[in-house]
């Protein structure tokens, strides 16, 4: 209840007042509701993480005695997104090595190949959760999550990891979760007729 709250507080006025910028495609200011909205997003989005990861899963694992506690191992030092995508969710990605990666590379795959077709299913399902509960397809979680391929490359082959790796890692998901979020409101509104164009939006 409190992330709902804090959604309500801090992330419901902002995207509301980030429609009028999009319509009149006024590039200043959808970059300043853009980074306006990008903390208090990405800090629920660490609430979350923190509630689920590690609380709600200990918590169940505790009472089914399940012995196998690690969910999530230190994502956060990640020098590039391919490191952050395999230590974030360790669960999804065992499964993922398990039944997907590891059957591709047995059959005569290239280790890149499986591993493309691993985050392109990725990028499907996490595409799939939003675009279902909003009953429209847009593709822009999807197309976010392929373009972390060539960030992924360049932060490993170019960096080589390290400190600078890591910030592109954390400018990525700040900056990339609430772009993603506006571009599907302003997408919903409009094809919902809910979109005010008559008017100013509240400042």
């Amino acid at each position: 209840m409190s992330c709902v709250g804090l959604g309500q507080q801090w992330l419901v006025p902002t995207i509301v007042n980030s429609m009028e910028p999009f319509q009149e495609m006024s590039y200043s200011r959808m970059v300043e509701r853009i980074l306006k909205l990008a903390i208090p997003n990405h800090l629920l989005w660490l609430v979350f993480f923190y509630w689920f990861f590690h609380s709600f899963l200990n918590v169940t694992g505790e009472l089914l005695l399940f012995g196998d506690r690690q969910f999530y191992r230190d994502w956060w030092n990640a020098g590039s997104m391919e490191r952050f995508w395999s230590t974030w969710n360790i669960p999804v990605h065992k499964f993922a090595k398990r039944h997907i990666y590891m059957p591709i590379v047995e059959s005569g795959y290239s280790r890149a190949t499986a591993s493309i077709v691993v985050f392109l299913l990725s990028a499907f399902f996490h595409e799939f959760l939003v675009s279902v509960p909003l009953c429209m397809f847009r593709a822009w979680a999807f197309v976010g999550m392929v373009f972390q391929i060539p960030i992924s490359l360049f932060c490993s082959h170019v960096l080589h990891g390290g400190n600078w790796g890591n910030v592109i890692m954390w400018l990525s998901l700040i900056l990339g979760q609430p772009i993603a979020a506006l571009m599907y409101v302003h997408d919903y509104l409009i094809l919902n007729g809910m979109l005010n164009t008559t008017g100013p939006a509240t400042q």
